[in-house]
């Protein structure tokens, strides 16, 4: 797909067609007009020609009065007249040589020429110099050497002449003929190519501009209305386009705030319902931790001995997760001690036997590396694993195992949580984890943030990856000691 253009190119574009139609119609205007002046021109210059024939013709003839006039009359002007005709005969002559074109048209005032001067040697001869007096002589002078040859052969060259000019006459005035039956067409195509132009410029003001402007306008009147997952479609110029991806990222930036803005109201509503249960929590395991204390006796049987210390030592750790649980509001401060890392998993795996016997999951530790220990505040990441555990357990199919295994890398101590559950319905983005919606029906949705601020304060950190044959798989590290 040719990517989009911007106002400005289409706007050249169309500017460069309205010149190449515009230059168009003036060459076409100009060449009609060249042509028109050119044949006309050429018609004038034929009609002077002819004209210039004919005036020799009439001249030539005045000119053989004069020499008649002259020699059987002895009119004492005449010799006079009869130079001023030969000069003016000699004149046009030399002005059709410069006029004729060459070809035809000089071979015939060459030919005229050649007659005019055939004539004049006779004449000439007779007009000044003495008369013969033979009377024989004289007649065979004027009539066969002057009428039967010189004036038949100027007659003939005047035809020849005279028919070359007609003939082009009448082809030009065919050429004139031909150009004005083209003249209307030669205006119609400037005017289609006008109308098509204009017809074009409407359908790309249409399908450039005014279409997706009007998307644009019902995008943002959508917008408005809070219908943030409808995009705006990319269309028209480039601008647009640009215009339409400003304001999908403006609707895209705006489903963001919106979620954040759901998560902190749930957040902030979770803040001041977690002081009110952590407080109705408290009062009764207070007094249960109590009534287990003043029931110890040494006459007591050794089972319920240990049932009741038992109590007590739940009560003491829910009073712990419930500390925790209200610091998860506020700033946490970790207190690190050397801790071995076997001996918490194994104790977290015997908190949560019962519920996995319950749900019939089976559970399986791991321990690939042996005597592995860490600066860690036990009370915190027993809490964090413990949430992470419950989760893994509750979402297990009946009969499945949640694996808990414990590594080593370089510097890092590394535990692993697989689970074999349907997957996180929402997963880390580039290693990170914002609270989300539980999909526990007691779910408070607190278990992975709660687990991820814990480990980001021991300067670790927790992965989420979908297994390939199902299930969920957390990875969790901190620094080992």
């Amino acid at each position: 797909m040719d990517p989009p253009r911007s106002l400005q190119q289409i706007t050249l574009r169309y500017s460069a067609i309205y010149l190449m139609l515009v230059l168009c119609t003036s060459l076409l205007g100009a060449g009609g007009l060249y042509y028109w002046q050119t044949t006309t021109e050429e018609s004038l210059r034929l009609q002077a020609m002819l004209h210039d024939v004919d005036a020799m013709r009439g001249t030539l003839y005045r000119q053989m009065k004069e020499l008649f006039d002259a020699v059987f009359l002895d009119d004492p002007q005449a010799q006079s007249q009869y130079r001023k005709f030969g000069l003016e005969i000699e004149a046009g002559l030399h002005h059709l040589a410069l006029t004729a074109h060459p070809g035809e048209e000089s071979v015939a005032v060459t030919e005229l020429r050649r007659a005019y001067q055939e004539i004049y040697r006779h004449t000439d001869l007779v007009a000044f110099g003495p008369v013969p007096s033979d009377q024989h002589l004289l007649q065979q002078v004027m009539d066969v050497d002057l009428e039967s040859g010189g004036i038949r052969a100027y007659e003939a060259a005047f035809e020849q002449i005279d028919r070359l000019l007609v003939q082009q006459q009448a082809r030009l005035q065919e050429k004139l003929a031909s150009l004005a039956r083209y003249t209307p067409l030669l205006l119609i195509v400037p005017i289609l190519l006008a109308i098509g132009l204009w017809m074009l410029t409407q359908r790309f003001l249409r399908v450039n501009f005014l279409q997706p402007l009007g998307l644009v306008l019902q995008s943002t009147r959508r917008l408005a209305g809070g219908e943030l997952a409808l995009p705006v479609p990319r269309q028209g110029a480039l601008e647009l386009v640009t215009l339409a991806d400003a304001i999908n990222q403006m609707a895209d930036d705006l489903a963001a705030s919106r979620k954040a803005l759901v998560s902190a109201e749930r957040q902030a509503t979770l803040g001041s319902l977690v002081p009110i249960v952590a407080h109705n929590i408290r009062n009764p395991l207070s007094s249960i931790r109590a009534t287990a204390q003043v029931m110890q006796d040494p006459a007591l049987s050794v089972e319920l001995r240990e049932g009741l210390q038992g109590i007590m030592q739940s009560c003491d750790r829910l009073e712990r997760w419930t500390e925790s649980l209200l610091s998860y509001l506020h700033p946490l401060q970790a207190q690190c001690l050397e801790t071995a890392l076997g001996p918490l998993l194994r104790d977290l795996m015997g908190m949560t036997a019962r519920i996995a016997e319950q749900r019939q999951v089976r559970l399986e530790l791991r321990e690939e590396a042996t005597d592995l220990s860490a600066q860690i505040d036990p009370e915190l990441v027993e809490q964090a694993l413990h949430g992470l555990l419950l989760n893994s357990i509750e979402a297990s199919p009946f009969g499945g195992t949640v694996t808990l295994t414990l590594r080593q890398d370089a510097d890092r101590a590394l535990i692993l949580l697989q689970d074999e559950g349907p997957g996180l319905p929402l997963l880390p983005q580039s290693g990170t984890l914002a609270p989300g919606p539980t999909t526990k029906h007691s779910g408070t949705g607190l278990g992975i943030p709660f687990a991820l601020k814990i480990f980001e304060i021991h300067h670790g950190g927790i992965q989420f990856n979908l297994r390939p044959q199902g299930g969920t798989e957390a990875i969790l590290w901190i620094p080992k000691s």
